[in-house]
């Protein structure tokens, strides 16, 4: 019953200084396991209490380990960002940085974070559409912390979370502007959170037969909010440039999907140019 109490404090602590708790854990799909601390409750007082929130870049709130206590996933949770600025980073569901447990000290999650992958590779991944986790955190008190099992004992954290890439591709128009600058317009896409504007020659893609890794030129905009954006310069007498826009969120983007006018595939062609967009 002890660990009742300390939550009940931590609670009381809490209200009484104005937080507002979020979590969006699967009530169903709420532990993970480490052999030295036992389970790990990422729900632990219910829906709505201080559990572990996933957000778009990062995770918030709190879990609790049978045998070590409290784990906090962000230094606002301990009010120490001024000095001591730690957190669980959330990139398209490849997750990085620190938790802090007061009974057991630095929680890695990623083996990017000491630049250890080389000789002891380990992360945490949470799957973008299913919001289902995997994979091992490394605490530096306890050990192992395992996100999913298969075995005899199955278990899989699993948070209300998803981040499909947006589906569709933008139209974009094209127009003079004041300054001898170009301006592409495109539509919004549902779900985007930033668009991706790459640029390149149409006479190299053309004679390539559709080659994008040689023809891409540079990035236009990268991850920008807006719907437009300006280029400056015109390409040389006889030539042409093509311009080619993604819609992106924290799942990422795609410069596919056109179809059968499609001469190749176009995101594996940018990604290895070195120039598109990162």
């Amino acid at each position: 019953m002890a660990w009742k109490r300390t939550a009940v404090a931590l609670l009381f602590l809490l209200a009484s200084s104005g937080v507002l708790f979020a979590e969006n854990i699967d009530p169903l799909n709420k532990y993970a396991w480490s052999e030295n601390a036992g389970w790990i409750n990422a729900q632990p007082t219910g829906p709505g209490g201080p559990g572990m929130q996933v957000d778009e870049f990062e995770l918030t709130g709190w879990m609790w380990a049978e045998n070590f206590g409290w784990i906090s996933l962000d230094c606002s949770n301990t009010s120490s960002c001024a000095t001591v600025d730690y957190g669980v980073n959330n990139s398209g569901g490849v997750l990085s940085g620190y938790a802090w447990a007061e009974n057991a000290g630095w929680v890695s999650f990623s083996c990017a974070n000491t630049g250890s992958c080389g000789t002891a590779s380990y992360g945490v991944v949470i799957d973008s559409t299913t919001g289902s986790f995997s994979g091992h955190a490394w605490a530096e008190n306890f050990g192992w912390i395992s996100f999913e099992s298969m075995g005899p004992n199955p278990f899989q954290l699993k948070a209300n979370w998803t981040c499909s890439v947006p589906v569709g591709s933008p139209s974009v128009t094209l127009d003079k502007a004041a300054g001898g600058m170009t301006q592409l317009d495109w539509a919004p896409l549902p779900g985007a959170t930033g668009f991706d504007v790459t640029r390149g020659d149409l006479g190299l893609l053309r004679s390539s037969g559709g080659n994008y890794t040689g023809s891409i030129l540079d990035c236009v905009e990268d991850n920008t909010p807006a719907v437009s954006a300006l280029h400056g310069g015109d390409p040389a007498p006889g030539e042409a440039f093509w311009f080619l826009v993604r819609a992106a969120d924290c799942g990422g983007g795609t410069y596919d999907g056109a179809g059968p006018s499609q001469a190749a595939p176009r995101d594996a062609g940018i990604a290895n140019s070195g120039a598109g967009c990162p």
